[in-house]
């Protein structure tokens, strides 16, 4: 969906932008990082919360292939943003929780040994719940969902090319719910993480 602004708008917004910029290029010019690129900030966030669990974790920096490892196990994450938990009025939003979808590329790589899913909060970018998937039983399942959405995504492609043109297709946080083994489940850092 568009989202276009008015002039004056789009100038207060270039203005209030411009700290970001200095910040910014120190950090590139130091590290060789982008801290604007996408995903860098959530790896960063990422690896502040599964780090204190998994000494042997590290991010890839690079926009290709794996997104993390550990020791030499590769890992694939996928973060998504979800509303509060709460509703404006201060009650519990009902789907809370269990709301999260995490979207893949159809014809990318899907499988992998490990999987670290992580849900955001839209407002402040909080961590609230993260998903550190391992187990090769929990892997499998899901693999073998990632694979069946492909599966679908080119089924309705041959049906309609057009459908072709964007082939996100997501996993639900509530499958990873009530499908899977989860082993552990701890607080880090106001983080619900879960292993599985």
């Amino acid at each position: 969906m568009s989202k276009y602004l008015d002039k004056s708008t789009i100038v207060q917004l270039a203005e209030e932008c411009q700290p970001f910029l200095p910040l910014r290029n120190k950090i590139y010019n130091t590290y060789g990082i982008d801290p604007l690129d996408t995903d860098t900030l959530s790896s960063l966030e990422i690896y502040q919360i599964v780090s204190q669990y998994d000494s042997d974790y590290n991010v890839n920096f690079s926009r290709n292939g794996e997104d993390a490892q550990s020791g030499s196990v590769l890992i694939e994450q996928k973060c998504t943003k979800v509303p509060s938990n709460t509703t404006k009025t201060g009650k519990n939003r009902k789907a809370a929780g269990t709301d999260a979808s995490f979207t893949f590329h159809a014809m990318g790589d899907i499988e992998y040994p490990r999987y670290i899913f992580v849900a955001r909060f839209k407002d402040n970018l909080g961590i609230d719940r993260l998903y550190d998937i391992s187990e090769p039983a929990n892997v499998a399942i899901v693999q073998q969902y990632l694979l069946a959405e492909r599966k679908a995504w080119l089924a309705r492609g041959r049906a309609d090319p057009a459908k072709m043109k964007r082939d996100a297709i997501v996993i639900p946080e509530k499958v990873l719910l009530t499908q899977l083994a989860i082993t552990k489940k701890m607080v880090i850092d106001d983080c619900t993480v879960f292993r599985a």
